[in-house]
């Protein structure tokens, strides 16, 4: 009931939403297979998979079907993949920094402090990932990652370092200090000379989208026709993409990455078609954590063939979309930077240009990743 009075008016909100999408030119046809020489092969995600699983601490999360979500927004099927208790941490990122750190730690007991650089639950996920193993974890965060998500990794043990300016900013100070202080960085982006790292964090990252595959067989559900997944650098996304595409062949869903307008570094990427930075924005996002002004390689060299569609969203979408989520039969409690996908699939639903792009109609099979939790 609390769904049905919910969302008339959100549909006629989102009906002025600013949102933008652009086909990706480059996409490669359905029919084309997952190319070999592609980042995140099945047997990376099997290597993830079996240390993943093998942890106390593992469980699959939640991916909920909601039958009157689909029909109120007018699409066959809806399902949430709930990211918003994952180990107790509160966002996927657990799955790669801390299956980074259990990999190294394994291999050479004597490495025992971490770095790294956040716009905010990456951080919180490593520095789980490192009180679990007890080890010494650093994070560097730029001055708009909120200092709740700063206690949450001194919660997990952290040391926080506060850096000036941007996200990128605060990744080049991780990478001066750390090799003065001969810290391990643990990045979830890539530069020269270094791209196994963060190759390792999104292998955990698709254990994700296996997930995904694993629940929707044991539903009986048909594979899914969308998959909207939120982007910052796109380490998500393209994890999200290359697995189904490995997994699902020609029957792959259409990839569609969402990001905030004041940072849709990928969308511009495929507009100037080739990785690039966005010119500097009016504003700074509320969606702290997808904040990112520049793609990483290692995820570019996946969604710039691999992703059908990119997607754009104001940040007047976070608030009401969140609000949303929790009218639903199984309530959820997301965070700021949960919501974009699902706010396009809304905005797409009261925008039938939008709708008509993305291919959205009433048999429409869609998922999408609830990537956070409210930090409280």
């Amino acid at each position: 009931m609390k769904l049905k009075t919910t969302l008339p008016p959100l549909l006629a909100a989102a009906s002025q939403w600013p949102i933008t999408h652009f086909t990706n030119p480059k996409s490669l046809p359905k029919t084309t297979l997952f190319p070999s020489e592609m980042p995140l092969q099945l047997d990376t995600y099997e290597q993830a998979r079996a240390r993943l699983t093998a942890w106390p601490e593992y469980e699959q999360s939640p991916l909920l079907a909601s039958p009157e979500l689909a029909k109120g927004l007018g699409i066959g099927e809806i399902f949430l993949k709930d990211e918003t208790y994952r180990f107790g941490v509160g966002s996927f990122k657990a799955l790669g920094g801390a299956y980074v750190v259990d990999s190294i730690v394994a291999a050479d007991e004597s490495a025992r402090c971490f770095s790294t650089a956040s716009a905010g639950n990456h951080g919180v996920g490593l520095a789980w990932g490192c009180k679990r193993l007890g080890a010494e974890c650093h994070v560097f965060l730029h001055g708009g990652v909120p200092e709740r998500q700063a206690e949450k990794m001194r919660d997990f043990g952290a040391t926080v370092h506060r850096v000036s300016g941007n996200y990128e900013a605060s990744v080049e100070e991780c990478k001066r200090r750390s090799a003065e202080e001969q810290w391990q960085v643990v990045q979830d982006v890539s530069w020269e000379g270094y791209t196994q790292i963060p190759k390792d964090i999104f292998s955990g990252y698709t254990v994700l989208a296996g997930e995904v595959v694993e629940q929707l067989q044991e539903m009986r559900a048909q594979s899914p026709t969308h998959v909207f997944v939120n982007a910052g650098v796109g380490g998500l996304a393209s994890a999200v993409c290359a697995h189904l595409w490995a997994r699902y062949g020609a029957d792959r869903p259409r990839l569609v990455c969402v990001e905030p307008a004041a940072a849709d570094c990928l969308m511009y990427s495929a507009r100037q078609g080739r990785m690039a930075e966005i010119p500097p924005p009016e504003y700074e996002t509320v969606q702290v954590g997808l904040d990112c002004k520049v793609p990483t390689q290692l995820a570019w060299d996946v969604l710039e063939t691999g992703a059908t569609d990119f997607v754009s969203v104001g940040d007047e979408v976070v608030a009401p979309c969140i609000e949303l989520l929790t009218a639903l039969e199984s309530p959820l409690l997301a965070g700021e930077s949960a919501v974009a996908g699902l706010a396009a699939v809304v905005g797409a639903t009261a925008q039938p240009e939008i709708a008509a792009a993305l291919g959205l109609n009433s048999d429409s099979r869609v998922v999408v990743v609830i990537c956070e939790g409210k930090v409280k």
